[in-house]
């Protein structure tokens, strides 16, 4: 199955190329200032191609972190590989629909509508960012023979530098129309609750 749908991503990869291309000198604008992620918001074309961008690598990422055991909780160890697969994907959707659910539930009147958003949808290009860099890193340390649980270790440790740098950029956005404290709050439901259950849970199960 893993190989099924390796080459299905693969296959989708590559006729949205292009538009996966297009996006990324917007991408690496975003991680360096953080009003570029109000300015890709605002371009119907390049918002678009993002959030394409990201659809299209939502499964080429659940395949690396299934590959490289990115998120490795004990139960799923006694599952075949099938099994585990589907687990993965299942509990990486499952993540995303809470995020969504938190973005809804939580909606700042003190916020204008379009920072909001843009603040929300910024989670797009950083996923982009994140996906594009551990495909990269894996292939790379795995054909130059590193040991597998390095490679994992690399992985998580470039997730983390991503994050971090996603959490600055969203309290920054979050921060231009309110106060720091008010940003941290919102900061505090909509991403670091979603995230720390999704990392306790692969590390209590």
């Amino acid at each position: 199955m893993f190989n099924a749908l390796a080459l299905i991503s693969v296959l989708v990869v590559i006729v949205m190329l292009k538009t996966i291309v297009s996006i990324i000198p917007s991408v690496m604008a975003c991680v360096i200032w953080w009003k570029e992620n109000i300015n890709v918001e605002s371009s119907v074309k390049l918002s678009r191609n993002r959030n394409l961008s990201a659809a299209v690598l939502y499964l080429p990422f659940c395949l690396t972190a299934f590959r490289f055991r990115l998120y490795n909780p004990e139960f799923m160890d006694r599952m075949p590989d099938n099994a585990r697969l589907w687990t993965m994907i299942g509990i990486f959707t499952l993540y995303c629909l809470l995020r969504y659910a938190a973005t809804r539930l939580v909606r700042p009147q003190s916020i204008p509508v379009k920072t909001y958003v843009a603040a929300d949808r910024s989670s797009y290009t950083f996923f982009i960012l994140l996906t594009l860099l551990l495909l990269a890193s894996g292939s790379i340390a795995s054909f130059a023979g590193m040991a597998p649980e390095n490679v994992r270790v690399l992985l998580m440790w470039l997730s983390c530098l991503v994050y971090g740098v996603y959490i600055l950029r969203k309290m920054q956005i979050f921060a231009s129309s309110g106060s720091i404290f008010t940003a941290f709050l919102y900061l505090c439901a909509l991403e670091i609750l979603p995230t720390g259950i999704l990392v306790v849970s692969g590390m209590i199960f």
